[in-house]
């Protein structure tokens, strides 16, 4: 029997245990489940101006410090088992100096923002939606806010499990009166792919695009002054959103960090000496592979060493009940990395039968909630 999946917004709250004798201090977490819908966004960021950090998530914001919800908007239903949210971003829109959100969906060509009403105006309902731009394009995995030229102004970029569908850029424009537009550039005109992130590949000290069938290299003209090189080095299945790129063995190139979406496998790519001509090549590594729909990662420090971890887990019906591994149980964790051994260490935050527990969603938010100097963790 199939039931529509119902996904639990959960902060994971950090704190540190210590114990007496020879062991020191231990992290653990303490769960705090906010709401429960078919919403996959989740952003954080300070609302209302009041110097805490407060979260939306679909279609509701959540004061600190408590949490309270509030109204933001209403969002359409994508199926038996989604809503139209994808993702969700904060950014300050239209420039009066608070953020909005900034929404992308899964099969809806436009893509809206939500302007934050201010302090004195939030519980006159919902906030006011605006186009931001017909993108003409649906089958949309995810979106990202990502600033591809470093001029301090962050781009807006679609990607799409559609193949055939364009990669492209979207510039944010703002007039005078506030009012907020894009305009496109066409990286190719096909050639999207499942899961995208964001770095320098080839060491040129531009940000280029990976997606799950490659990357495309930006010009040495700027990344809007024409179509980009397509660079066919790898398949990566199902790819996650965001994969991640960093130079994680030290050696002076980027490599990758990235999951199956949609089955089992949690993967590095390993960038190796070039060849003469250019062509990068890389070896696979395999992380994990005993969960499956690891969709979402992020990448940061949450046990106060200093060093970032590999934060992820298992998305719960990602395809509504028919991918491999989608009646496992949910599990959230994250993995330390050891340059000197080049090996992981696996640290379980959470785990539950399918269906009682929390999984990631489409993101992964990491920020210091509650003030205490410990990094906590937001999960749709």
């Amino acid at each position: 029997m199939h039931h529509a999946h119902i996904i639990p917004l959960v902060l994971f709250l950090a704190f540190i245990t210590t114990s007496t004798g020879k062991a020191a201090t231990q992290h653990a977490w303490r769960v705090q489940q906010l709401h429960k819908d078919n919403n996959e966004g989740v952003a954080v960021g300070d609302i209302n101006g009041d110097g805490k950090l407060d979260i939306t998530s679909g279609e509701f914001w959540y004061q600190a410090p408590d949490f309270k919800q509030r109204p933001l908007r209403k969002i359409l239903p994508f199926g038996a088992d989604y809503m139209q949210n994808n993702s969700e971003h904060l950014y300050d829109m239209d420039g009066d100096g608070d953020l909005d959100v900034l929404s992308g969906a899964f099969t809806l060509k436009n893509v809206d923002w939500f302007e934050n009403p201010g302090e004195g105006n939030y519980a006159k309902g919902l906030w006011s939606v605006h186009q931001l731009v017909d993108t003409g394009t649906g089958y949309n995995e995810a979106t990202f806010l990502h600033d591809i030229d470093g001029d301090g102004t962050p781009e807006f970029i679609e990607n799409s499990w559609n193949p055939k569908n364009a990669m492209q850029i979207f510039r944010l424009v703002r007039a005078e009166d506030g009012s907020v537009s894009a305009s496109k550039h066409v990286v190719s005109k096909s050639g999207n792919g499942h899961g995208m992130g964001f770095g320098d590949l080839n060491g040129d000290g531009r940000r280029d695009i990976v997606f799950q069938s490659g990357w495309y290299e930006q010009p040495s003209s700027g990344p809007f002054s024409g179509t980009w090189e397509y660079h066919h080095d790898f398949d990566l299945p199902h790819a996650s959103c965001p994969i991640l790129i960093l130079d994680l063995n030290k050696d002076g190139r980027n490599d990758l960090i990235w999951s199956d979406g949609h089955s089992y496998g949690l993967y590095w790519q390993e960038q190796l000496t070039p060849q003469a001509d250019g062509t990068i090549i890389w070896r696979q590594h395999l992380i994990d592979k005993s969960f499956s729909q690891g969709h979402s990662l992020a990448w940061d420090d949450v046990d106060n060493d200093g060093h970032n971890e590999l934060i992820t887990g298992k998305r719960y019906y990602a395809h509504s009940g028919n991918d491999a591994g989608a009646h496992d149980d949910m599990t959230i964790q994250y993995y330390k990395w050891v340059t000197e051994t080049g090996t992981w260490t696996k640290h379980i935050i959470s785990t539950a039968p399918a269906g009682e527990g929390p999984g990631i969603g489409l993101q992964i938010r990491v920020h210091d909630l509650d003030g205490d100097g410990l990094k906590d963790i937001v999960v749709p």
